[in-house]
Protein backbone atom coordinates (compact mmCIF):
# COMPACT_ATOMS: atom_id res chain seq x y z
CA UNK A 1 0.00 0.00 0.00
CA UNK A 2 2.54 2.86 0.67
CA UNK A 3 4.34 1.80 -2.47
CA UNK A 4 0.79 2.73 -4.00
CA UNK A 5 0.46 6.19 -2.16
CA UNK A 6 4.64 6.69 -3.20
CA UNK A 7 3.39 6.01 -6.99
CA UNK A 8 0.78 8.30 -6.42
CA UNK A 9 2.79 11.43 -5.25
CA UNK A 10 5.40 11.32 -7.97
CA UNK A 11 2.33 10.78 -10.46
CA UNK A 12 1.04 14.35 -9.37
CA UNK A 13 4.29 16.18 -9.23
CA UNK A 14 5.24 14.47 -13.31
CA UNK A 15 2.17 16.02 -14.00
CA UNK A 16 3.29 19.50 -13.17
CA UNK A 17 6.87 18.79 -14.72
CA UNK A 18 7.89 21.17 -18.04
CA UNK A 19 10.77 22.18 -19.60
CA UNK A 20 12.09 25.86 -20.47
CA UNK A 21 11.87 27.26 -23.81
CA UNK A 22 15.09 26.99 -26.12
CA UNK A 23 15.27 30.82 -26.77
CA UNK A 24 15.34 33.74 -25.13
CA UNK A 25 15.49 37.46 -26.15
CA UNK A 26 16.25 40.20 -23.82
CA UNK A 27 14.09 43.00 -24.15
CA UNK A 28 15.20 46.91 -23.87
CA UNK A 29 14.94 48.29 -20.20
CA UNK A 30 12.05 49.84 -19.70
CA UNK A 31 12.42 53.46 -17.50
CA UNK A 32 8.33 54.34 -17.10
CA UNK A 33 5.59 52.10 -16.94
CA UNK A 34 2.62 52.26 -19.80
CA UNK A 35 1.75 50.28 -22.65
CA UNK A 36 4.90 49.73 -25.25
CA UNK A 37 4.60 48.02 -29.04
CA UNK A 38 7.24 45.41 -28.81
CA UNK A 39 8.22 44.40 -32.57
CA UNK A 40 9.56 41.28 -33.11
CA UNK A 41 12.55 40.83 -35.01
CA UNK A 42 13.18 38.51 -38.48
CA UNK A 43 15.51 36.80 -35.87
CA UNK A 44 13.38 35.78 -33.11
CA UNK A 45 10.21 35.39 -35.56
CA UNK A 46 12.27 32.55 -37.26
CA UNK A 47 12.48 30.33 -34.05
CA UNK A 48 9.19 30.41 -33.11
CA UNK A 49 5.92 28.29 -33.88
CA UNK A 50 3.26 28.84 -36.38
CA UNK A 51 1.25 31.85 -35.50
CA UNK A 52 3.62 32.81 -32.57
CA UNK A 53 1.58 30.45 -30.06
CA UNK A 54 5.16 29.81 -27.80
CA UNK A 55 5.91 33.63 -27.60
CA UNK A 56 6.22 34.32 -23.66
CA UNK A 57 6.83 37.29 -22.16
CA UNK A 58 8.62 37.72 -18.76
CA UNK A 59 9.29 40.12 -15.75
CA UNK A 60 12.21 39.44 -13.82
CA UNK A 61 10.80 37.39 -11.16
CA UNK A 62 9.55 34.69 -14.06
CA UNK A 63 6.63 36.30 -14.20
CA UNK A 64 3.92 35.58 -17.24
CA UNK A 65 3.07 39.15 -18.61
CA UNK A 66 -0.12 39.65 -20.92
CA UNK A 67 0.17 41.09 -24.68
CA UNK A 68 -1.67 41.32 -27.50
CA UNK A 69 -0.91 39.25 -30.10
CA UNK A 70 0.35 40.82 -33.66
CA UNK A 71 -2.99 40.05 -35.09
CA UNK A 72 -5.38 42.29 -32.53
CA UNK A 73 -2.56 45.35 -32.20
CA UNK A 74 -3.92 48.63 -33.30
CA UNK A 75 -2.99 49.31 -36.96
CA UNK A 76 -0.77 52.31 -36.67
CA UNK A 77 -2.15 55.30 -37.47
CA UNK A 78 -0.81 59.11 -38.60
CA UNK A 79 -2.69 61.98 -36.99
CA UNK A 80 -2.25 64.95 -38.67
CA UNK A 81 -3.96 68.71 -37.93
CA UNK A 82 -5.52 70.71 -40.41
CA UNK A 83 -6.22 74.47 -39.41
CA UNK A 84 -9.34 76.23 -40.70
CA UNK A 85 -8.58 80.11 -41.36
CA UNK A 86 -10.34 82.50 -39.21
CA UNK A 87 -12.63 85.03 -41.14
CA UNK A 88 -11.71 88.21 -39.15
CA UNK A 89 -9.94 86.89 -36.71
CA UNK A 90 -11.47 86.37 -33.07
CA UNK A 91 -13.86 88.52 -31.77
CA UNK A 92 -14.66 89.38 -28.12
CA UNK A 93 -17.59 91.22 -27.38
CA UNK A 94 -19.22 91.41 -23.78
CA UNK A 95 -19.56 88.38 -22.37
CA UNK A 96 -19.00 86.31 -25.90
CA UNK A 97 -16.14 85.38 -28.28
CA UNK A 98 -17.26 84.66 -31.48
CA UNK A 99 -14.67 82.54 -34.13
CA UNK A 100 -15.68 82.00 -38.13
CA UNK A 101 -13.66 79.30 -39.62
CA UNK A 102 -13.78 78.69 -43.33
CA UNK A 103 -13.85 75.13 -44.42
CA UNK A 104 -12.42 75.19 -47.02
CA UNK A 105 -12.39 71.36 -47.84
CA UNK A 106 -16.05 71.65 -48.54
CA UNK A 107 -16.67 67.60 -47.23
CA UNK A 108 -19.52 67.05 -44.13
CA UNK A 109 -17.47 66.99 -40.91
CA UNK A 110 -18.80 66.37 -37.52
CA UNK A 111 -16.15 67.48 -34.84
CA UNK A 112 -13.91 70.24 -34.62
CA UNK A 113 -10.56 70.84 -32.31
CA UNK A 114 -9.93 74.32 -30.49
CA UNK A 115 -6.67 74.50 -29.72
CA UNK A 116 -6.52 76.59 -27.03
CA UNK A 117 -3.74 77.40 -23.79
CA UNK A 118 -4.05 75.38 -21.00
CA UNK A 119 -7.27 76.25 -18.52
CA UNK A 120 -9.54 74.64 -16.25
CA UNK A 121 -12.86 75.88 -16.85
CA UNK A 122 -16.53 74.78 -18.52
CA UNK A 123 -17.70 76.80 -21.09
CA UNK A 124 -20.97 76.69 -22.88
CA UNK A 125 -21.39 77.45 -26.75
CA UNK A 126 -23.29 77.58 -29.74
CA UNK A 127 -22.79 76.73 -33.42
CA UNK A 128 -24.43 77.88 -36.64
CA UNK A 129 -23.29 77.68 -40.32
CA UNK A 130 -23.49 79.39 -43.62
CA UNK A 131 -22.36 79.61 -47.31
CA UNK A 132 -22.16 83.21 -47.53
CA UNK A 133 -21.63 84.82 -44.49
CA UNK A 134 -25.01 86.57 -43.87
CA UNK A 135 -27.16 83.71 -43.34
CA UNK A 136 -26.84 81.54 -40.67
CA UNK A 137 -28.54 78.64 -39.40
CA UNK A 138 -27.90 76.60 -36.00
CA UNK A 139 -26.33 73.13 -36.07
CA UNK A 140 -25.65 73.00 -31.94
CA UNK A 141 -27.02 74.87 -29.30
CA UNK A 142 -26.13 75.36 -25.25
CA UNK A 143 -23.28 72.64 -25.69
CA UNK A 144 -20.61 72.08 -23.27
CA UNK A 145 -16.73 72.72 -23.76
CA UNK A 146 -15.41 70.58 -21.03
CA UNK A 147 -11.73 71.23 -19.70
CA UNK A 148 -9.18 70.95 -22.66
CA UNK A 149 -6.88 67.54 -22.97
CA UNK A 150 -3.58 67.09 -24.20
CA UNK A 151 -3.12 66.69 -27.83
CA UNK A 152 -0.50 64.74 -29.69
CA UNK A 153 1.80 67.75 -30.27
CA UNK A 154 1.76 68.61 -27.11
CA UNK A 155 -1.13 71.77 -27.20
CA UNK A 156 -4.30 71.53 -25.55
CA UNK A 157 -6.97 70.78 -27.10
CA UNK A 158 -10.80 71.20 -26.49
CA UNK A 159 -13.40 69.52 -29.04
CA UNK A 160 -16.86 69.91 -30.48
CA UNK A 161 -19.53 66.89 -31.66
CA UNK A 162 -22.05 68.08 -33.46
CA UNK A 163 -24.33 66.83 -36.70
CA UNK A 164 -22.51 66.09 -39.61
CA UNK A 165 -22.29 69.05 -41.85
CA UNK A 166 -20.68 70.74 -45.18
CA UNK A 167 -21.47 74.66 -44.28
CA UNK A 168 -18.23 76.32 -45.78
CA UNK A 169 -18.00 78.84 -43.06
CA UNK A 170 -18.89 77.58 -39.25
CA UNK A 171 -19.09 80.52 -36.62
CA UNK A 172 -18.63 79.57 -32.52
CA UNK A 173 -20.09 81.49 -30.24
CA UNK A 174 -18.34 81.12 -26.57
CA UNK A 175 -20.63 82.30 -23.55
CA UNK A 176 -18.11 84.04 -21.17
CA UNK A 177 -20.67 85.60 -19.20
CA UNK A 178 -18.85 87.76 -17.17
CA UNK A 179 -15.79 85.59 -16.51
CA UNK A 180 -12.51 85.79 -18.22
CA UNK A 181 -12.49 84.89 -21.59
CA UNK A 182 -10.57 81.51 -22.90
CA UNK A 183 -7.44 82.44 -25.26
CA UNK A 184 -8.40 80.38 -28.29
CA UNK A 185 -5.21 79.65 -30.56
CA UNK A 186 -6.64 77.73 -33.58
CA UNK A 187 -9.61 76.09 -35.15
CA UNK A 188 -9.24 72.66 -37.07
CA UNK A 189 -9.74 68.73 -37.93
CA UNK A 190 -7.54 65.77 -37.39
CA UNK A 191 -7.54 63.83 -39.96
CA UNK A 192 -5.97 60.03 -39.78
CA UNK A 193 -4.17 57.78 -42.37
CA UNK A 194 -3.23 54.73 -41.99
CA UNK A 195 0.34 54.40 -41.96
CA UNK A 196 1.56 51.90 -45.27
CA UNK A 197 3.00 48.21 -44.61
CA UNK A 198 6.62 48.82 -43.18
CA UNK A 199 9.25 45.84 -43.70
CA UNK A 200 12.11 44.83 -41.80
CA UNK A 201 15.21 43.57 -43.98
CA UNK A 202 15.98 39.68 -43.30
CA UNK A 203 19.92 39.20 -43.77
CA UNK A 204 20.68 39.09 -47.25
CA UNK A 205 19.80 36.16 -49.07
CA UNK A 206 21.71 34.23 -51.19
CA UNK A 207 20.15 33.23 -54.89
CA UNK A 208 21.38 30.88 -57.83
CA UNK A 209 20.01 31.50 -61.51
CA UNK A 210 19.30 29.16 -64.11
CA UNK A 211 17.89 29.49 -67.42
CA UNK A 212 17.01 26.72 -69.36
CA UNK A 213 14.52 26.35 -72.21
CA UNK A 214 12.16 29.23 -71.83
CA UNK A 215 12.26 28.95 -68.15
CA UNK A 216 14.41 30.69 -65.57
CA UNK A 217 15.10 28.95 -62.00
CA UNK A 218 16.00 30.95 -59.22
CA UNK A 219 16.41 29.56 -55.84
CA UNK A 220 16.75 31.65 -53.32
CA UNK A 221 18.48 30.42 -50.26
CA UNK A 222 17.97 31.67 -46.42
CA UNK A 223 19.93 31.06 -43.27
CA UNK A 224 16.72 30.37 -40.91
CA UNK A 225 13.07 29.87 -41.47
CA UNK A 226 12.36 33.09 -41.94
CA UNK A 227 9.04 34.33 -42.05
CA UNK A 228 8.97 36.03 -45.55
CA UNK A 229 6.14 39.09 -46.52
CA UNK A 230 8.35 40.91 -49.63
CA UNK A 231 10.83 40.12 -52.21
CA UNK A 232 12.74 42.96 -53.47
CA UNK A 233 14.00 42.00 -56.92
CA UNK A 234 17.03 43.94 -58.94
CA UNK A 235 17.17 43.35 -62.77
CA UNK A 236 19.41 44.84 -64.85
CA UNK A 237 17.93 43.49 -68.68
CA UNK A 238 16.78 43.42 -70.63
CA UNK A 239 14.70 47.07 -71.04
CA UNK A 240 11.41 45.71 -71.85
CA UNK A 241 9.63 42.52 -70.37
CA UNK A 242 6.20 41.57 -68.79
CA UNK A 243 6.72 37.70 -67.34
CA UNK A 244 4.92 35.61 -65.16
CA UNK A 245 6.37 34.18 -62.22
CA UNK A 246 5.74 31.17 -60.01
CA UNK A 247 6.76 31.51 -56.13
CA UNK A 248 7.35 27.88 -54.62
CA UNK A 249 8.47 27.51 -50.64
CA UNK A 250 11.24 24.42 -50.68
CA UNK A 251 11.49 24.34 -47.42
CA UNK A 252 10.15 20.51 -47.24
CA UNK A 253 10.48 17.49 -49.13
CA UNK A 254 8.94 18.63 -52.02
CA UNK A 255 8.27 21.99 -53.12
CA UNK A 256 4.77 23.62 -52.58
CA UNK A 257 3.70 26.57 -55.20
CA UNK A 258 2.33 29.56 -53.15
CA UNK A 259 1.96 32.05 -55.13
CA UNK A 260 1.53 34.00 -58.42
CA UNK A 261 2.27 37.13 -59.61
CA UNK A 262 4.45 39.08 -62.41
CA UNK A 263 7.01 41.16 -63.50
CA UNK A 264 6.80 43.86 -65.53
CA UNK A 265 9.76 46.72 -66.68
CA UNK A 266 7.36 49.68 -66.02
CA UNK A 267 6.70 48.18 -62.17
CA UNK A 268 8.53 47.49 -58.88
CA UNK A 269 10.59 44.79 -58.86
CA UNK A 270 8.60 43.57 -55.77
CA UNK A 271 7.42 40.03 -55.51
CA UNK A 272 4.35 39.57 -52.11
CA UNK A 273 3.93 36.04 -50.46
CA UNK A 274 3.44 35.09 -46.65
CA UNK A 275 5.96 32.22 -46.05
CA UNK A 276 7.96 31.02 -43.09
CA UNK A 277 10.87 29.17 -45.65
CA UNK A 278 14.24 28.79 -45.61
CA UNK A 279 13.98 27.70 -49.67
CA UNK A 280 12.46 29.36 -51.86
CA UNK A 281 12.08 28.69 -55.71
CA UNK A 282 11.18 31.61 -58.57
CA UNK A 283 10.06 29.69 -61.94
CA UNK A 284 9.96 32.12 -64.69
CA UNK A 285 8.14 32.37 -68.08
CA UNK A 286 10.53 33.91 -70.46
CA UNK A 287 8.76 32.63 -73.71
CA UNK A 288 10.41 33.34 -76.53
CA UNK A 289 12.42 35.95 -75.07
CA UNK A 290 15.98 36.71 -73.23
CA UNK A 291 16.21 35.63 -69.80
CA UNK A 292 16.37 38.42 -67.37
CA UNK A 293 19.76 39.00 -65.16
CA UNK A 294 18.85 38.74 -61.77
CA UNK A 295 21.58 41.41 -59.60
CA UNK A 296 20.63 41.17 -56.26
CA UNK A 297 17.70 39.17 -54.06
CA UNK A 298 16.52 40.77 -50.77
CA UNK A 299 13.99 39.21 -48.52
CA UNK A 300 11.70 41.34 -45.95
CA UNK A 301 9.63 40.38 -43.10
CA UNK A 302 6.67 42.66 -42.39
CA UNK A 303 7.09 44.87 -39.04
CA UNK A 304 5.28 42.03 -36.47
CA UNK A 305 4.23 43.73 -32.79
CA UNK A 306 3.05 43.33 -29.38
CA UNK A 307 1.32 44.88 -27.46
CA UNK A 308 1.55 44.97 -23.97
CA UNK A 309 1.49 47.16 -20.40
CA UNK A 310 5.04 47.11 -18.97
CA UNK A 311 5.90 48.21 -15.26
CA UNK A 312 9.59 50.05 -14.62
CA UNK A 313 11.93 47.24 -15.30
CA UNK A 314 13.74 43.89 -17.17
CA UNK A 315 11.80 41.64 -19.48
CA UNK A 316 12.60 39.05 -21.97
CA UNK A 317 10.86 36.96 -24.39
CA UNK A 318 11.10 32.93 -24.42
CA UNK A 319 10.33 31.14 -27.58
CA UNK A 320 10.86 27.28 -29.12
CA UNK A 321 8.66 25.40 -27.76
CA UNK A 322 6.59 22.83 -29.78
CA UNK A 323 2.90 22.43 -30.53
CA UNK A 324 2.25 25.16 -27.43
CA UNK A 325 -1.23 26.39 -26.95
CA UNK A 326 -1.93 30.30 -27.69
CA UNK A 327 -2.15 32.04 -24.62
CA UNK A 328 -5.61 33.84 -23.91
CA UNK A 329 -4.81 37.17 -21.93
CA UNK A 330 -7.47 39.68 -21.14
CA UNK A 331 -5.44 42.52 -22.13
CA UNK A 332 -6.77 42.46 -25.38
CA UNK A 333 -10.12 43.82 -24.78
CA UNK A 334 -8.33 46.88 -23.42
CA UNK A 335 -6.67 47.93 -26.56
CA UNK A 336 -9.02 50.02 -27.44
CA UNK A 337 -8.88 52.53 -24.42
CA UNK A 338 -5.17 53.25 -25.90
CA UNK A 339 -4.74 57.03 -26.30
CA UNK A 340 -2.34 59.04 -28.32
CA UNK A 341 1.05 57.45 -29.86
CA UNK A 342 2.53 54.20 -28.13
CA UNK A 343 6.18 54.29 -27.89
CA UNK A 344 7.93 51.50 -30.13
CA UNK A 345 10.74 49.19 -28.23
CA UNK A 346 12.40 45.89 -29.65
CA UNK A 347 14.52 42.93 -28.32
CA UNK A 348 18.05 42.03 -28.41
CA UNK A 349 19.91 39.08 -29.66
CA UNK A 350 18.30 35.37 -29.74
CA UNK A 351 20.33 33.12 -27.65
CA UNK A 352 19.63 29.87 -26.40
CA UNK A 353 17.99 29.72 -23.06
CA UNK A 354 20.44 29.02 -20.31
CA UNK A 355 17.69 26.95 -18.43
CA UNK A 356 16.99 24.77 -21.44
CA UNK A 357 15.94 21.31 -21.06
CA UNK A 358 16.21 22.06 -17.17
CA UNK A 359 12.90 20.29 -15.69
CA UNK A 360 10.61 23.18 -13.89
CA UNK A 361 8.22 21.48 -11.49
CA UNK A 362 5.39 23.50 -10.94
CA UNK A 363 2.87 22.38 -8.20
CA UNK A 364 -0.57 24.09 -9.08
CA UNK A 365 -2.91 24.73 -6.85
CA UNK A 366 -5.82 22.36 -7.58
CA UNK A 367 -3.33 19.67 -6.40
CA UNK A 368 -0.99 21.13 -3.59
CA UNK A 369 -4.15 20.00 -1.07
CA UNK A 370 -4.39 16.72 -2.70
CA UNK A 371 -0.18 16.15 -2.52
CA UNK A 372 -0.44 16.92 1.30
CA UNK A 373 -3.07 14.49 2.12
CA UNK A 374 -0.90 11.94 0.29
CA UNK A 375 1.93 12.62 2.17
CA UNK A 376 -0.08 12.54 5.22
CA UNK A 377 -1.43 9.03 4.33
CA UNK A 378 1.50 7.69 3.42
CA UNK A 379 3.13 9.01 6.96
CA UNK A 380 0.28 7.31 8.77
CA UNK A 381 0.76 3.70 7.18
CA UNK A 382 4.32 3.89 7.49
CA UNK A 383 3.77 4.22 11.62
CA UNK A 384 1.01 1.39 11.09
CA UNK A 385 3.64 -0.60 9.69
CA UNK A 386 6.10 0.24 12.33
CA UNK A 387 3.72 -0.03 15.22
CA UNK A 388 3.14 -3.47 13.75
CA UNK A 389 6.68 -4.64 13.01
CA UNK A 390 7.29 -3.40 16.49
CA UNK A 391 4.01 -5.66 18.06
CA UNK A 392 5.66 -8.95 15.92
CA UNK A 393 9.22 -8.65 17.21
CA UNK A 394 7.94 -7.81 20.83
CA UNK A 395 5.52 -11.06 20.55
CA UNK A 396 8.59 -13.11 18.87
CA UNK A 397 10.64 -12.41 22.47
CA UNK A 398 7.57 -13.30 24.38
CA UNK A 399 6.93 -16.68 23.03
CA UNK A 400 11.25 -17.71 23.40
Amino acid sequence: MIKNVCLLIIGCLVINITYAQKYRANIQTIDSAGFYKILLRPNLVAKTESALTDLRLLDSKDREIPYVPPASVPLTQKRYFTEFPKIGGIVKIDSLTTIIAENKLGRPISSLWLKVKNTNVIRTMNLTGSDDLKHWFAIEEGALLNQPDLGDDGEYVMTINFPASNYHYLKITVNDKTRAPINFLKVGIYNSTALESVYVSILPAKFTQRDSGKTTIINIWLSDKYQVNKLQLTISGPKYYKRGVLIYNASGKTPEMVSEAELNSGGAKELYLMEKANHLILKIDNADNLPLHFDGIEAYQTATYVLSYLEKGEYYFTIGKPNAEQPNYDLKFFKDSLKGEVPIITHKEVNTNPEYQKPVVKTKKEYTAFIWAAIIAALIVLGLLAWKMVNEIKNKEENN
